[in-house]
């Protein structure tokens, strides 16, 4: 796809190299690059459920109207972006430790991501690219969006032989309209906010990057797509301190605690088609993952009362 990354830029600035390959994990790569002689980051699809140009319209949508420090973006083209090279963006697929200094920051830059967008958004759902910016699916009501949310990664589930984990999810949330009672208004949120993605120095955020799986929705589903696959959930320090931070700057609404199972669910959705786009393991292991991932869906409905 480097072909593909080539042509893109050429079509685009007067000068431009390829410097090196940052990340290559389907549905997009990712190339450190120079466009008419400044350091950048290019992105862009390599498949059907890539979404870089969302992506960058979305990053740009955060720099321009809160506070919270992301890259420049340059361009966004069809299927692709073009960042300015941020000194302190986290390095890709580089390790980085979760204590509680950086869960700490990390909850407040979250909250002040959703507290400076709430005013900002319309609707619940995916964003779409509108050529001044951004738009959401526009949904009124965060259930039908999660049920949107669940059928959009549905196909993928379906060619593996999951699919009755979306329907059964799809369907528990269809059968019970006041499941989402008590969540808040929509924010943008970036859906992965873990520490390879947020990266922290002197107790600050100083960046945050990859606005892949940004979508409009409450802001706990953004607090849980976080909390859950970052902390060890037999210590509770940096989870302690996560949640302080966020509520420095945001309040939790009443109920949170009782929707994290709903949480659990969706991301288990989404873990299970992450797990065959991105193709990352032999044959037993995809298997065995794929496993735990549909159990835990079905026990995390099972544990709703």
């Amino acid at each position: 796809m480097r072909q593909d990354a080539h042509n893109r830029l050429a079509s685009q600035f007067a000068t431009h190299r390829i410097v090196r390959r940052l990340h290559d994990v389907p549905p997009h790569e990712v190339y450190e690059v120079r466009v008419d002689g400044r350091r950048a980051v290019y992105k862009g699809d390599t498949g059907p459920t890539g979404s870089a140009a969302t992506e960058g319209r979305v990053i740009a949508f955060v720099g321009d109207r809160t506070s919270v420090p992301v890259p420049e973006v340059l361009l966004v083209g069809d299927d692709y972006y073009v960042a300015a090279w941020h000194p302190n963006a986290p390095a890709p697929d580089e390790g980085r430790e979760v204590d509680e200094t950086w869960a700490r920051a990390a909850g407040r830059a979250l909250a002040t991501l959703h507290d400076e967008t709430a005013p900002l958004l319309d609707g619940y759902g995916q964003f779409h690219p509108e050529d001044d910016g951004v738009a959401t699916a526009g949904e009124d009501d965060w259930r039908a969006a999660a049920i949107a949310y669940v059928r959009r990664h549905r196909p993928v589930l379906a060619r593996h032989g999951h699919a009755d984990a979306a329907d059964a999810v799809a369907d528990f949330l269809a059968d019970r309209p006041e499941v989402f009672a008590g969540s808040d208004g929509p924010v943008c949120c970036h859906g992965w906010a873990t520490p390879e993605h947020v990266a922290v120095v002197d107790g600050r955020v100083a960046c945050v990057v990859d606005f892949e799986h940004a979508i409009a929705a409450p802001g706990e589903f953004d607090y849980w797509r976080t909390a859950l696959p970052t902390f060890d959930p037999d210590t509770d320090a940096s989870q302690r301190a996560f949640r302080d931070g966020y509520e420095s700057v945001r309040s939790i609404p009443a109920g949170f605690e009782r929707r994290r199972p709903l949480y659990v669910a969706l991301n288990g959705v989404y873990y299970l088609e992450s797990l065959y786009v991105q193709n990352q393991y032999g044959a037993e292991e995809t298997a065995e993952r794929a496993e735990r991932f549909r159990n835990g869906v079905f026990a995390a409905l099972e544990g709703i009362s």
